[in-house]
């Protein structure tokens, strides 16, 4: 994060496109599942492999723009990092409890809509479904926090800041996650984002946010496998 000197305003505006640029590589990164299905078996094998490529360029390219203008410290991974990561998941289990059961009281939905479409395209077809559970466990959240919380948090505010990155970081996230506009879908993302927030900020490591968003998608993910199983069968 940012200690030894000020931002001038061309810095800002610098730091500003480039996270623009990095938040669009969030999001076309998923393009190619879309297309997977529909065409012969080679073309969705060679669109599968374009989507896993595409995934390790857009790291590549995140790490290498986090690393240019944040340079993160050396930290060794300790047992308290683990610690903090399963602590931050109850909180957030506890708070996404809360939160789904107001969105079935007011809007009678029974998951967030960007859940919805996540299911959508892991039961049209099986490539789509072992594509997704792989990168949505282990690509996603080296992307997502990388973008979202390493150069968002470590690129614009001074390490110091406490509350403002955790709720600039928690809005920002949820924004393209959201796919109606539902407050609480909203505050689940939101809230997820701000935990995030808190664990980068608070160890300056963004190995701890990462393995939360690791633990917090392999459960998710290993919960709509299931779903999906069952409902074919």
């Amino acid at each position: 994060m940012n200690e030894n000197r000020r931002l001038t305003l061309g810095d800002y505006f610098e730091r500003i496109f480039v996270f623009i640029g990095l938040v669009v590589i969030v999001l076309i990164v998923q393009i190619p599942l879309s297309f997977i299905g529909h065409y012969s078996q080679l073309g969705n094998l060679i669109a599968a492999a374009g989507y896993l490529v595409g995934f390790g360029v857009a790291i590549s390219v995140v790490i290498y723009c986090y690393r240019k203008y944040v340079q993160p410290p050396k930290r060794s991974f300790t047992g308290r990092n683990i610690s903090m990561i399963f602590m931050a998941y109850g909180a957030f289990l506890a708070i996404e409890v809360i939160l789904q059961l107001l969105n079935q009281a007011v809007y009678h939905q029974q998951s967030t809509a960007n859940n919805d479409v996540i299911y959508q395209l892991m039961s049209s077809n099986r490539l789509t479904l072992i594509l997704m559970g792989v990168t949505a466990v282990f690509c996603s959240p080296i992307l997502e926090e990388t973008v979202f919380r390493g150069f968002l948090i470590g690129a614009f505010f001074k390490r110091n800041a406490k509350v403002a990155p955790m709720i600039v970081s928690g809005v920002l996230f949820a924004i393209p996650h959201m796919e109606d506009l539902n407050i609480f879908s909203f505050l689940v993302y939101a809230s997820l984002g701000g935990i995030l927030a808190f664990l980068y900020i608070r160890t300056n490591d963004i190995r701890v946010p990462i393995g939360l968003h690791f633990l917090n998608n392999l459960i998710a993910m290993g919960m709509m496998i299931l779903q999906v199983s069952l409902t074919n069968h």
